[in-house]
């Protein structure tokens, strides 16, 4: 089969099939991660701790975790890897719409594209809450009177606030775009 190289739409399927095959890794990616750290907080709660802690980028000396305070500390810093993965399955799902459908300007992938733009946007507070949660917790177990809790804000969060606000915005405009693409094949 031979593909005229300024045909559109066989770009735009390429991509939205490279996309889907991106999506899919990291999604699976995201998965192994948590599949591994779940594994760590029963096999070796004590590693575990020293990977969060390298993590959280805080000195907790005498923690000591066991395996169901592991497990806990693991699905509370987990929460952000799975609202990621999540993510990414909401990506995986608009490329695999728009390799599909007839059109990109379409009211379903509009509103893929706003989710996951509201979910890049989330990702950003609730990891830092998250981050700061887990920090607590683990500084708790490891000192019961020296609790203290952080946030703290990276400059690679702004850049996620505002790509996911231009993807919502953008998918405000694919609405318009799509009930333009209908009234002209109404006219047609």
């Amino acid at each position: 089969m031979v593909f005229d190289r300024l045909d559109r739409q066989t770009k735009i399927a390429a991509t939205a099939r490279a996309g889907v095959w991106c999506s899919t890794l990291a999604l699976y990616l995201a998965l192994i991660f948590a599949v591994y750290f779940i594994l760590l907080s029963i096999i070796d709660p004590q590693h575990l701790g020293r990977e969060l802690t390298k993590h959280l980028d805080i000195e907790v000396g005498g923690l000591t975790l066991t395996t169901a305070t592991a497990l806990l500390a693991s699905l509370i810093w987990l929460t952000t890897v799975f609202m990621g993965a999540a993510m990414m399955f909401l990506i995986r799902q608009l490329f695999a719409g728009i390799r599909e459908a007839s059109g990109i300007f379409t009211q379903v992938t509009a509103l893929r594209l706003r989710r996951v733009g509201w979910v890049l946007v989330l990702i950003v507070p609730i990891s830092m809450i998250v981050d700061g949660i887990a920090g607590a917790v683990l500084r708790y177990w490891a000192d019961p009177t020296g609790i203290t809790f952080g946030l703290s804000f990276k400059e690679g969060d702004i850049y996620a606030i505002t790509l996911g606000l231009m993807l919502v915005a953008l998918g405000h405009i694919m609405v318009d775009a799509a009930h333009l693409a209908e009234e002209n094949k109404a006219f047609v």
